[in-house]
């Protein structure tokens, strides 16, 4: 595999296969990307409340008249999250940055040094990564009920653990320096995540 780090104890990732002239970069600690990734549920975690407190005083302003179904929740989630998404996807292809990756100063790039776009950073890396998780998860619990045959409240107790098999796995990854810190989202987008 071309792609190696040569120098290990500086934590610098090498272009020279890919370029005339050599191009170094530094990955992105473990720690910066846990925290960017923290940065970013607690904004969505925040936007869900704001959604939910709108609701919640629409409720309860509400007087002598039906009450409000399910559709005006989710008219409040749209109009708080949609920005929220528009953005996080904007930045994520442009700059190969969500709003955390952004503020902690760290980025996703090819392995070739170019901006891996909205194919490389939303697509492959989110949608794709996360649909294929979920898939697994699924089969998993499916194999567990069908042919363990597996009492059912066993399975939903263990749910949850079948939900984060696969980023328990990426967080190991996320501190082996001697694959670059690559997580299972890197390699099936053949990227990397550098500071800026």
């Amino acid at each position: 595999m071309p792609y190696i780090q040569k120098d290990f104890s500086k934590n610098i990732y090498d272009y020279d296969d890919f370029h005339d002239s050599e191009i170094e970069v530094k990955l992105a600690s473990p720690w910066e990307r846990i925290a960017a990734h923290i940065i970013n549920c607690i904004l969505f975690l925040f936007f869900c409340c704001m959604s939910s407190l709108l609701y919640i005083v629409q409720y309860i302003f509400q007087q002598e008249s039906e009450s409000i179904d399910e559709i005006a929740f989710y008219i409040f989630m749209l109009i708080f999250l949609t920005p929220f998404f528009i953005l996080q996807l904007i930045m994520m292809s442009k700059a190969g940055q969500s709003i955390g990756k952004y503020l902690l100063k760290i980025k996703v790039i090819k392995l070739d040094g170019r901006n891996p776009g909205f194919v490389g950073t939303v697509l492959i890396r989110e949608i794709v990564f996360y649909t294929i998780s979920g898939i697994f998860s699924y089969l998993l619990i499916e194999f567990y009920i069908y042919l363990l045959n597996v009492d059912m409240l066993a399975v939903l107790i263990l749910n949850p653990v079948y939900g984060y098999l696969i980023p328990l796995f990426c967080l190991v990854m996320l501190f082996r320096v001697d694959t670059n810190r690559r997580t299972l989202q890197d390699y099936l987008a053949k990227t990397i995540v550098i500071k800026v």
